[in-house]
């Protein structure tokens, strides 16, 4: 058997490992039982996010971290469960958020600390309320049902234009890749390698020359190219 293909690499961890020791803190919304108020200590780059974290701290000393949201800075005063009109990283449950409303860092159940529109730039949007519960449409457009205690962070998720500005440097890609561990740059494809290196290897002009529909229950060796597809080809207007 030849090298190991990159996918069976990754499945055995390794080099592949997430660096999480480089790690500053989760990003979640502490379980609050009252209304309180907290300020930005800092704004804080944090290693494999693509977005910068907010440093929190309570009234009573507690800190806390989540993803910072456009419009907040340090020493800005953010207000957690109170009824009041909302302002950029206040963190109110969508009851009381009125229609309408840009929010980000939205819980799935109340108190599991955010799980939708956390990525760099991402921003649901609060429909209002419905027979359900409160109707959310989400960065994807799909539009769900939460429950109303569920909480969320008003504002979208900063350095949205971080996807726009290119890396200019192949090295400068390769280093920001690395940092998110193992060799993940530069990323050659099958068909430019030998036989003994990939399924898709060997044969002129870099052509794959079988089918690259594989089933969904191939093993990692063979799993290269559509897995499972239902359909392949260009798409008939």
């Amino acid at each position: 058997m030849g090298k190991r293909i990159l996918a069976q690499r990754k499945g055995r961890g390794s080099i592949f490992k997430a660096l999480t020791h480089r790690a500053v803190a989760p990003s979640r919304i502490p379980p609050f039982m009252e209304a309180t108020t907290a300020v930005v200590k800092n704004i804080i780059h944090n290693p494999g996010r693509g977005t910068p974290l907010a440093q929190l701290r309570t009234q009573d000393g507690n800190e806390f971290y989540i993803h910072a949201v456009e419009g907040l800075y340090i020493g800005k005063t953010i207000r957690i469960n109170q009824s009041v009109k909302p302002s950029p990283g206040d963190i109110l449950k969508l009851k009381d958020i009125p229609s309408g409303t840009i929010i980000s860092h939205i819980e799935k159940v109340p108190g599991d600390g955010g799980k939708f529109a956390r990525s760099s730039g991402a921003y649901a949007q609060l429909i209002g309320p419905s027979a359900g519960g409160i109707e959310v449409r989400l960065p994807s457009g799909k539009t769900i049902t939460l429950n109303p205690e569920c909480r969320a962070v008003i504002g979208p998720i900063s350095a949205g234009g971080r996807v726009d500005k290119p890396f200019l440097k192949a090295g400068k890609k390769y280093l920001w890749l690395k940092a998110k561990s193992g060799k993940r740059y530069p990323r050659v494809s099958g068909v430019a390698m030998n036989p003994v290196d990939h399924p898709y290897g060997g044969g002129a002009h870099q052509h794959v020359g079988k089918p690259k529909t594989v089933a969904r229950t191939s093993p990692p060796g063979k799993k290269v190219g559509s897995f499972g597809a239902r359909r392949t080809g260009r798409r008939k207007r």
